[in-house]
């Protein structure tokens, strides 16, 4: 009987090994799918993580070499019982379903997306360490959490870097234009020469190619497995040719438009970005090899047999995960789709520009502005009043969409108008405005130019809303008991507007609060909700 029984046996064990592995394939693309398809929005429309979405692969071929040459597995954690080991992944778990509501609702809320970028990270050690103790952990770490160089930096720490480093740029080109025998005059992050001005954003401010070659310097650090100083060499090294191959260009692209004009500028920008980040990489490489040909000790080899970990994963646990991932997903959709209205794409206003003003004159957007925005309608133009004050109007929408959320709360006077070269002097924080029936949450600054000439700025972002919901919300507002709300009652995916006004000429801020109010009776015009 036991010789009879022992083919079947033989015959389940290789069935039950290849369920287990499907099992365990489906639930980490289950848990991975999450920050993946939070971040992924991000990634296509800002062109600073676009590399984000190689991160994933690159963080699987590194995981993958790992696994080449994995240690032996140790049972699980000294102190640490199978119940300790389930309840952390239960909380880590319990994470995602919170995180996902939030994040329809506030998508461009970047606390999100780091939550479920930790929450999946943790779990995928909690599983390492489970199936292979304290040596697979270490050897493990760094292929998981590599993912996080994908993550976008928080607002107020990533707006800090670009400014400094758009400064710096601009510094520096100024300084070389000098030596070359061109003249020109740094205003904040804007260059002027004798044939125009220059801003340091549309000549690059290095950001981009900086946080690429900071995930590719992390990236072959880990693949040639060089030891901690090492890598901290590569990585320094890195950061600053890159920052070097990028005042290169923002100088030759300024030097191009003080020669060639704008026609000229614009023929080469994509050609000398595209070869300075090759630059960079190349620069890299070059430098990875070399520390790599005086590296004393090798990577190891891999192993000879294969080391099979010391536990499996529980088909339970697996499964659990499966299904609670799918119930995150299933239950946030369903949440929503339970309070989304018909009319939700309906506005509160709109806004018509003045046409009759002395000296209307409609302001073109520059294309790059355009390809970061990538608003659905967007207008500006300029005038000067009976006063003599000047003014200028921009008006830009989104319509409703996942995207819409994050594309009009990227950018606001704090961090464009410096770098067209105003400095902001005061904020004198967001207020309502009473115009009409209407009433406004906004935004006001006090900007001035090199030359102490004040500019007085409205902002007012605004969501698509249906009566009831209160004043249109704006960024600054957006805090976290405001984003909360929308969760509680259901509001994603709402179209969005913004609209900004620069006056200059007021003697003060009063009279400045004065004729924005009378400008905004004239030209906002309130739209049916149903």
């Amino acid at each position: 009987m036991t010789s009879a029984a022992a083919p079947g046996a033989r015959t389940f064990a290789p069935v039950a090994a290849r369920a287990h592995l499907w099992l365990l394939a489906a639930a980490l693309i289950a848990l991975w799918f999450v920050p993946i398809n939070q971040l992924r929005v991000e990634w296509s429309i800002n062109p600073q993580y676009a590399y984000g979405w190689v991160v994933p692969l690159l963080s699987l071929y590194l995981f993958a070499e790992r696994w080449k040459n994995r240690p032996i597995p140790r049972p699980g954690h000294p102190g640490r019982s199978a119940w300790d080991h389930t309840a952390a992944a239960l909380l880590f778990a319990f994470i995602l379903l919170p995180a996902r509501l939030i994040e329809e609702a506030a998508p461009d809320w970047r606390l999100v997306g780091w939550v479920l970028a930790l929450a999946a990270v943790a779990l995928s050690l909690e599983a390492v360490l489970f199936a292979g103790g304290r040596p697979w952990l270490r050897h493990f770490f760094f292929p998981i959490c590599f993912f996080l160089v994908a993550v976008p930096w928080p607002v107020p720490f990533e707006h800090a870097v670009v400014q400094r480093l758009m400064h710096w740029v601009a510094t520096l080109c100024v300084e070389a234009l000098g030596w070359w025998g061109m003249p020109a005059i740094q205003q904040g992050n804007v260059i002027r020469i004798s044939s125009g001005v220059v801003g340091v954003e549309e000549a690059c401010s290095g950001v981009r190619s900086l946080q690429t070659t900071l995930m590719i310097a992390l990236f072959l650090g880990e693949l040639f497995r060089f030891p901690p100083w090492r890598r901290l060499i590569l990585l320094a090294a890195g950061l600053t040719l890159a920052f070097a191959c990028n005042v290169a260009r923002a100088l030759t692209l300024v030097y191009l438009y003080g020669t060639g004009g704008q026609q000229a500028f614009q023929r080469f920008h994509d050609a000398i970005g595209l070869t300075v980040l090759l630059l960079s990489l190349l620069g890299l490489a070059a430098l990875s090899c070399l520390l790599r040909s005086r590296s004393a000790s090798p990577p190891p080899a891999p192993q000879p047999q294969p080391l099979s970990p010391a536990r499996s994963i529980p088909l339970p646990a697996l499964i659990a995960l499966i299904a609670w991932v799918a119930t995150a997903e299933a239950g946030t959709e369903l949440w929503y789709r339970l309070h989304d209205r018909k009319d939700a794409a309906t506005t509160a206003w709109t806004v018509t520009f003045p046409a009759g003003q002395p000296g209307y004159h409609e302001i073109p957007i520059p294309d790059i502005t355009e390809a970061v925005l990538r608003y659905n309608q967007g207008r500006a133009a300029g005038w000067v009043d009976l006063h003599g004050n000047q003014w200028v109007m921009f008006f830009l929408r989104w319509l409703p969409g996942r995207a819409s959320v994050q594309l009009a709360r990227s950018h606001g006077p704090e961090v464009c108008l410096p770098a067209s070269g105003l400095i902001l002097r005061t904020d004198l924080g967001v207020s309502s405005w009473q115009v009409g029936s209407l009433t406004l949450d906004a935004h006001s600054y006090i900007f001035s130019t090199q030359d102490n000439r004040l500019r007085y700025v409205f902002f007012c972002l605004a969501e698509d809303r249906q009566p009831g919901d209160g004043p249109a919300s704006t960024r600054q507002r957006l805090t976290q008991a405001r984003r909360l709300d929308a969760v509680l009652h259901g509001r994603r995916n709402r179209g969005q507007q913004v609209l900004e006004i620069v006056l200059s000429g007021p003697p003060g801020p009063t009279a400045a609060r004065d004729a924005i109010s009378a400008m905004l009776t004239d030209t906002l015009r309130p739209t049916p909700t149903n």
